[in-house]
C-alpha cells in the first residue's frame, strides 16, 4: 500500500474533503442572517462565517438559578460527578460549556454542526460565542475560529456531548484537515449525572424535562423545538431566508445557559453543608444517597437513605431506600442496626430477600437456628402465594433447601435422650 493519505485516495474517487465542494441550490429572497442579528460575517483565509455572541451579567438568573451561583460552589464538584479527578485542578472559567445544532442526529460523516454555541466565564460576565455557517462551504472556516476558542480551553461541560456533540466536531475538524480539539480533554457530560439524579422522579431526564422539573426554566415563544431545527437549517440553506434561524440561536443559547445552571444545581447537592437537600424530593433523595454511597460518603448515605424511605412517594422507591439502607449497614458490619429495617422490609412489602437476610443472620452470626427457622418459613408462605412460573418454582426450591438444612442442624442440636432413666 502507497502513503497516500485518506483525503488524496478519496480525491482521485471524485470524493472532495470536507464541505467546501458543496453548493448551494439558487436562493430566493429573502432576509440574511447578519440583518436579524446583531454579529458579524468573518473574513479570514479559510473563509467566511457568522459570529454571534450573547453577554450575561452574573447576576442573571435562569430559572432558579444565577450564574455567580456556579462559581460559588466548591471547585471538587464537577470532577465528582465526572468521576474524573483532572477536573478537580481545573478553573470553572476554564470550561467550555459546549452545544451544537446539526443537521440530523444520527451523526456520523454526513451530519453537520451547523451551529455550535460556546459559553465561557470571562471576567466578570458569562459570554456565549455562537459559530454559525450560513453554507456548507462556510464550515472550514467555522470550525477554525471554533477551534481558537478551544485553545484557550481546558475542559467541556455538555449534555450528552460525549456521545454526541463532541465525536461530532472531532468528525467534522478531520474531514476538513483541521487538528480536532479538546478529544482528550475532561469533560463533565451531565446527562449520566442527572440520570442518577433524578431517573427515580422523572420519566424523562431530557435537558427540557429538567428546566422544567428541577431548574424552574421556561422559554419564550422564540424557542422552536430541537426536533424541528434540522428541517428549518435544511430550508433556510435552499431558500437564503433566514427568519427562522434567530430562534435556533435562541434555542442554542437556552440551552447552554441551562448547562450553567444543572451544573450548579447538582454540585450545591454535594455541598459539604447538604443546604440544597432540605426541599428535595424522596424520590430524588434515593438518587443523591446511592451517589454519596458511591463516592464513599457512607454517613451522608445513610441518612440520605433514612430521609428518601419516609420522604418518597413512591412505595417503589421507599422499598429501595430501606433495602440499600439494610444493605449498607450490613457492609458495615452493623448487622444489629440493620436488623429492624430488614424486619419493616417484610412487614410492610412482603420482601422475600429480607426474609432470607434475616434467615442468614440467625444462622451465622447470632446463630438462633429456631429463628432463623422461622424466617425461612415466612418466606416460604410468601412465595407460596406467588402465582404459579419458573421463578416461583426455583425460589421454593432454594428456600426448602435452607429450611431443610436448618432442620437437620437443629436435630444435632437436640439433646439425646438419658439411656440411663428408670422406665415409668
Amino acid at each position: 500500500m502507497d502513503d497516500d493519505t485518506l483525503f488524496d485516495q478519496l480525491a482521485r474517487l471524485g470524493v472532495g474533503k470536507g464541505a467546501q465542494h458543496l453548493s448551494s441550490k439558487k436562493r430566493s429572497a429573502g432576509p440574511a442572517i447578519e440583518t436579524l442579528l446583531s454579529g458579524e460575517v468573518v473574513d479570514s483565509d479559510r473563509g467566511s462565517y457568522f459570529s454571534y455572541r450573547e453577554t450575561y451579567d452574573l447576576a442573571y438568573r435562569h430559572g432558579q438559578h444565577r450564574l455567580a451561583d456556579l462559581l460559588a460552589q466548591d471547585p471538587a464538584g464537577p470532577s465528582l460527578l465526572a468521576r474524573d479527578e483532572r477536573l478537580a485542578g481545573i478553573d470553572v472559567r476554564q470550561m467550555a460549556f459546549v452545544d451544537t445544532e446539526t443537521t440530523g442526529l444520527a451523526g456520523g460523516t454526513g451530519t453537520y454542526a451547523f451551529l455550535v454555541g460556546v459559553g465561557v466565564f470571562e471576567q466578570d460576565r458569562f459570554v456565549v460565542h455562537q459559530f454559525f455557517m450560513r453554507d456548507f462551504d462556510e464550515e472550514p472556516a467555522q470550525l477554525h475560529a471554533l477551534g481558537a476558542l478551544f485553545d484557550r480551553l481546558q475542559a467541556v461541560i455538555s449534555f450528552n456531548g460525549k456521545s454526541f456533540d463532541m465525536p461530532l466536531l472531532e468528525t467534522r475538524f478531520v474531514m476538513t484537515r483541521q487538528l480536532p480539539r479538546l478529544t482528550e480533554a475532561p469533560h463533565l457530560d451531565l446527562l449520566p449525572a442527572a440520570r442518577r439524579f433524578w431517573k427515580y422522579r422523572l420519566a424523562s431526564c431530557a435537558l427540557s424535562s429538567l428546566e422544567t422539573a428541577v431548574l424552574g426554566v421556561g422559554r419564550t415563544q422564540e424557542d422552536v423545538p430541537g426536533w424541528l431545527i434540522p428541517s428549518l437549517y435544511d430550508r433556510y440553506v435552499r431558500t437564503g431566508d433566514a427568519r427562522e434561524m434567530p430562534g435556533i440561536f435562541y434555542h442554542n443559547v437556552q440551552d447552554i445557559l441551562s448547562l450553567v445552571t444543572l451544573t450548579a444545581r447538582m454540585c450545591a447537592l454535594l455541598a459539604p453543608s447538604g443546604e440544597a437537600e432540605v426541599e428535595t424530593p424522596g424520590e430524588d433523595l434515593y438518587g443523591l444517597a446511592r451517589l454519596y454511597q458511591d463516592l464513599g460518603w457512607h454517613d451522608r448515605a445513610e441518612a440520605t437513605f433514612v430521609r428518601a424511605g419516609r420522604a418518597a412517594r413512591s412505595a417503589e422507591v421507599r422499598e429501595m431506600a430501606r433495602r440499600d439502607l439494610a444493605y449498607l449497614l450490613k457492609r458495615q458490619e452493623r448487622r444489629a442496626e440493620a436488623l429492624p429495617w430488614w424486619q419493616d422490609l417484610v412487614e410492610v412489602e412482603g420482601a422475600i430477600y429480607a426474609c432470607e437476610e434475616l434467615a442468614k443472620h440467625y444462622e451465622w452470626h447470632e446463630v438462633n437456628l429456631a429463628q432463623a427457622l422461622l424466617w425461612t418459613e415466612r418466606a416460604i408462605d410468601l412465595v407460596e402465594g406467588w402465582p404459579r412460573s419458573y421463578k416461583r418454582r426455583e425460589t421454593l426450591k432454594e428456600l426448602q433447601h435452607r429450611h431443610e438444612r436448618l432442620q437437620r442442624k437443629l436435630s444435632l442440636e437436640a439433646p439425646a435422650p438419658d439411656s440411663t432413666a428408670e422406665s415409668p
